[in-house]
């Protein structure tokens, strides 16, 4: 492989940067099928809790121009999970498409290489929500907003929200639950 890639940096910075980020671990043995159904409902119940939880500072916009594709989201408009799993889905589709396209070349025949595909398409989603809550946040509820705080509160809420869901389904994920996290929430 060419030294100077895209694929190289990448895998530079994911070295870097993989030691500090937080991760789910796996678990060190089997799980039973109840206990990983616990797992699941636990997540379940955080994430209608979360979507049931108000928004502070957010008065809810006279048009939802986001409402077909609630369900697909798994969002709710004016809660913490807003953004639903759009930010995953849309790191991890961004990844996909680079792979796809050749411009990143990792080869998943290699747990490695695989690793650092998740670990790399962990860090986009973590810069998604980022980008997301803030253009969110602005768009939606920023002109009905007359406290720079507020507005700041929000986004910070947002992206907290969007975190957390992240983590849920990363916890489902690696085998501690059943199947994906992202499903589970659009089922929900």
């Amino acid at each position: 492989m060419a030294e100077g890639t895209l694929t190289d940096y990448i895998r530079k910075i994911v070295a870097k940067a993989e030691p500090y980020l937080p991760q789910v671990p796996k678990p060190k043995r089997k799980i039973p099928l109840q206990q990983k159904l616990l797992w699941c409902g636990a997540c379940v119940v955080i994430y209608m809790v979360m979507g049931q939880t108000p928004l502070f500072g957010a008065t809810a916009p006279e048009f939802d121009f986001l409402a077909f594709a609630r369900v697909i989201f798994a969002s709710q408009q004016g809660s913490l999970v807003e953004l639903g799993i759009g930010p995953i889905v849309t790191a991890g589709l961004l990844m996909q498409l680079l792979r796809g396209s050749d411009i990143l070349k990792f080869d998943f025949k290699r747990p490695e290489e695989r690793g650092i595909f998740q670990t790399a398409t962990k860090m986009l989603t973590y810069f998604v929500i980022v980008i997301e809550s803030a253009v969110y946040g602005w768009a939606v509820y920023g002109p009905n907003i007359s406290e720079p705080s507020v507005l700041g509160i929000l986004v910070g809420q947002l992206m907290a929200a969007s975190i957390i869901v992240m983590f849920m389904d990363e916890l489902i994920q690696k085998g501690w639950g059943l199947g994906s996290g992202i499903s589970l929430f659009i089922a929900c």
